[in-house]
């Protein structure tokens, strides 16, 4: 019988991410990307982690607004060990992330994201919100009397 080891990390759909790490050791890193919080379930195979929350950061997120979106799952594992795995994204616009943690969602069906569905508490496929804009280069329009 011919045994083949499990490749390193974790995947989900066609993107593999890091290998689960214990969110207690864990440093953010610096490159933009898409996490994904995981619990222990020897349910789930190959590797027995279930998915419980999907989401998105930036280039440098501080590591203390990294788990804004999912700070009652953090808060409500209580002494259960909960873990962490990435999705190295570099480069990627939030758009592109936002539809990468979408995908997910939709896949596995978090725990956590049940009732909001997507990342950021949005329930409609779009982008997250950002402030309008002036374009560079041009002026508003204004109203001549």
């Amino acid at each position: 019988m011919v045994s083949y080891p499990l490749a390193p990390g974790i995947r989900f759909n066609d993107f593999l991410f890091t290998e689960p790490v214990s969110l207690d050791v864990w440093t953010p890193p610096q490159f933009a990307g898409v996490y994904v919080l995981l619990k222990s379930d020897g349910n789930w195979a190959p590797k027995a982690f279930q998915p419980l929350f999907f989401g998105e950061f930036g280039n440098g997120t501080p590591s203390g607004s990294f788990f804004r979106d999912c700070y009652a799952v953090v808060k409500s594992a209580g002494e259960r060990t909960l873990f962490v795995a990435v999705l190295p994204m570099p480069f990627s616009t939030t758009s592109q992330r936002w539809a990468t943690c979408q995908e997910l969602v939709r896949a596995y069906h978090p725990l956590c994201q049940a009732e909001t569905g997507l990342p950021g508490n949005q329930t409609a496929i779009e982008s997250p919100a950002s402030p309008r804009r002036r374009r560079i280069g041009f002026m508003p329009q204004t109203e001549t009397a």
